[in-house]
């Protein structure tokens, strides 16, 4: 039998509390129990799952990791262009680990020992913030928010910024843009 959640209220709640017995049994207990049903095949005494439960962490958060500070970390601006330039080279659409390797080869040096660590959900700092720019870059409409599972695309929009941000860089340097 697949089991269905249904929503109750706290006195329908509180009336099947005081029906069952603490830490044995669940409400499906107590219900079948009033209504003279056979126990169930197995037990279902076990947290009820929720939309808004608060999510809990697998392991426990490190204790007394800080916050990095301003300047301890690269900004997420530092992460917008080689984010374009990665997906460049690929001709505008790679699967998201190819975009990623392809950014830390860029950054290289410029990623600290901070960002190189792991957070509390034990990502790699760097890589998440990767993440948020490529949302930041899908607001702006530089990437596109539909691409396949995995498949990080640039848009038009996306190619113009960066054919912009060569040119200055090419202007100040005097040179040819990367």
């Amino acid at each position: 039998m697949t089991p269905s959640w249904i929503e109750i209220d706290d006195e329908v709640l509180a009336e099947i509390q005081a029906r069952a017995t603490a830490f044995v049994d669940s409400p499906n207990d107590a219900l079948r129990d009033v209504f003279g049903l056979a126990p169930g095949e197995r037990p279902t005494c076990a947290p009820v799952p929720r939309a808004d439960a608060p999510r809990t962490r697998s392991a426990p958060p490190a204790a007394g990791l800080p916050r990095a500070r301003s300047g301890e970390i690269l900004s997420m601006e530092d992460y917008e262009l080689p984010l374009l330039r990665a997906l460049a080279a690929q001709g505008g659409s790679a699967p998201r680990s190819t975009v990623v390797e392809a950014v830390e080869e860029m950054l290289g040096e410029r990623l600290t020992a901070i960002d190189r660590g792991r957070l509390q959900n034990d990502e790699v700092r760097w890589e998440n913030r990767l993440g948020f720019a490529r949302l930041r870059a899908i607001e702006r409409g530089e990437l596109r928010g539909d691409s396949r599972r995995g498949i990080w695309e640039m848009t038009e929009a996306g190619a113009e910024r960066l054919a912009r941000a060569d040119a200055e860089e090419a202007d100040h340097e005097g040179g040819v843009p990367r």
